[in-house]
């Protein structure tokens, strides 16, 4: 399973910022879309649009990002019990987004059967939980990309295409099911991919767009959900990363930093690639 594990250190995108990019390429790592690291920033947990769970390590020199490995593949299970790849011909299996909470709880969000699911563990089935009508109503492949939960525990998750001026509506999973608990206005052109919350309790937004061909280009923002502030943070150039989709934001030694994966589409010769970015000194 070890996969070919380069590290490169790239031109800032933002001030302050120093990528750090590592190829995590194998035959049976293809489509990841969402990531969590662990607060110690050694291990991580993935999902991916085939319905699996990955689970891995990344090795580091003096905190600085130069490997990692995907040492475990698991099928993530549906609340039936069976495979959600079983079903590929329902679209049961497209996992995107990923929220772990410090008790080994996780939170899945899927497109296509747009809902979100709970994991006691990668082994166990997921448990159902009441989709909003909402979900039903966006573009198939355009649903449910990002999942994050906050310092207490409470689930969020957003599509990727913003209502009208809007923006993009962030739903919040409470007593009774999903709320909207307000909007993150949406500019230029941008989906909405990935979300987290930081230890400083900001949430923090992956973005993208296709610019051309297969050319990507994403950015970084910050949210604050009491002001409704919103802070560019990383905006790298248009093809200097693959197809980001994933984001995970923990505290370092030297700061926040926020650990990205790309989705490649299961395109030949396209790699799947972690990269992190310092966020804060």
């Amino acid at each position: 399973m070890r996969a070919d594990l380069v590290a490169l250190i790239l031109a800032a995108g933002a001030a302050g910022a120093e990528p750090v990019r590592i190829d995590i390429s194998a035959p049976h790592v293809v489509g990841v879309s969402g990531i969590e690291v662990t607060p110690d920033g050694a291990r991580f947990i993935a999902v991916s649009d085939a319905g699996w769970f990955l689970e891995g390590h990344l090795s580091r020199e003096d905190g600085v990002l130069t490997g990692g490995e995907v040492t475990r593949v698991r099928p993530i299970i549906g609340q039936n019990g069976f495979p959600v790849r079983a079903r590929r011909v329902g679209d049961w299996s497209d996992a995107e987004g990923i929220a772990l909470l410090p008790d080994g709880t996780i939170y899945v969000s899927f497109e296509r059967w747009a809902r979100v699911a709970r994991y006691q563990s990668t082994t166990a089935a997921g448990e159902w939980i009441k989709d909003d009508p909402d979900f039903a109503t966006y573009a198939e492949n355009r649903q449910l990309e990002a999942v994050a939960v906050d310092a207490s525990g409470t689930i969020y998750t957003m599509p990727e295409v913003a209502v009208g001026a809007a923006g993009f509506a962030m739903y919040r999973l409470d007593r009774t099911g999903w709320v909207v608990a307000g909007h993150v206005p949406a500019s230029d052109g941008f989906s909405l991919v990935g979300a987290d919350f930081g230890p400083d309790g900001m949430l923090y937004l992956l973005e993208r767009k296709l610019v051309f061909a297969t050319w990507w280009q994403s950015r970084v923002q910050r949210f604050d959900l009491a002001t409704g502030a919103l802070e560019l943070l990383w905006a790298p150039g248009a093809n200097d990363f693959g197809n980001l989709e994933g984001i995970s934001v923990w505290q370092a030694e030297d700061g926040l930093r926020a650990t990205m994966v790309s989705d490649n589409n299961a395109a030949p010769g396209v790699p799947t690639e972690i990269v992190e970015i310092r966020l804060t000194d």
